[in-house]
């Protein structure tokens, strides 16, 4: 396979309009508000696992050398020649690599690109905001003690206090504040896609 970048953007990119037409239409079905939550739930996650996607294929085809759109390449601390070698040095530590912890992907980043970029500054900028979005996966994801504390955690630091009966879907379509209209889901989106274009340029 050819070590291309042009797709894993138009990828990405089209995973989050997918998703975000879906939101779109199912608000004009009748569905009950527990029903529109529960299809943002899953249009947010379908969205965070493309986000995740989008880090692994780009940091495969960036270690064995291909540039960006723009020509940009980064500075390579390893050279892998194909991408099935980049990927065994990338998991030969663990069968499953982990893209949605910021930290990690930074730590990533720096062992294998000279200063970590383009994933370090980018993921830095927004590692509050990515690991706030990887507690709402979690949460959907998973039906755990651990993800519903961690999801409690974070809502009484957003706003504050507890809030009964919120959800993950209910939080998502939460307006920012009382002086707009964007929600909480359009925020996090437009986040991924200014990091994905810093990323690849």
């Amino acid at each position: 396979m050819q070590a291309s970048l042009v797709h894993v953007l138009r990828d990405f990119d089209k995973q989050v309009e997918s998703s975000k037409d879906l939101m779109s239409k199912v608000k004009n079905l009748g569905l009950t508000r527990i029903g529109i939550e529960i299809i943002t739930e899953l249009a947010f996650l379908r969205i965070f696992i493309a986000w995740e996607n989008f880090l692994e294929a780009s940091f495969i085809r960036y270690l064995v050398g291909a540039r960006s759109p723009s020509k940009y390449r980064p500075r390579r601390l390893i050279s892998p020649r194909i991408m099935s070698h980049a990927l065994d040095i990338l998991s030969s530590d663990r069968e499953y690599i982990n893209w949605n912890s910021a930290s990690l992907v930074i730590l990533r980043a720096e062992r294998y690109f000279k200063e970590g970029e383009p994933y370090k500054n980018a993921i830095q900028a927004a590692t509050l905001d990515l690991n706030d979005m990887n507690t709402i996966r979690n949460r959907i994801a998973h039906k755990s003690k651990i993800s519903k504390d961690k999801f409690n955690s974070f809502i009484r630091r957003k706003f504050g206090h507890g809030r009964r009966g919120m959800t993950p879907g209910r939080f998502l379509l939460t307006a920012l504040n009382a002086n707009t209209t964007d929600n909480f889901i359009d925020y996090y989106v437009d986040i991924m896609r200014t990091a994905s274009r810093i990323i690849i340029p």
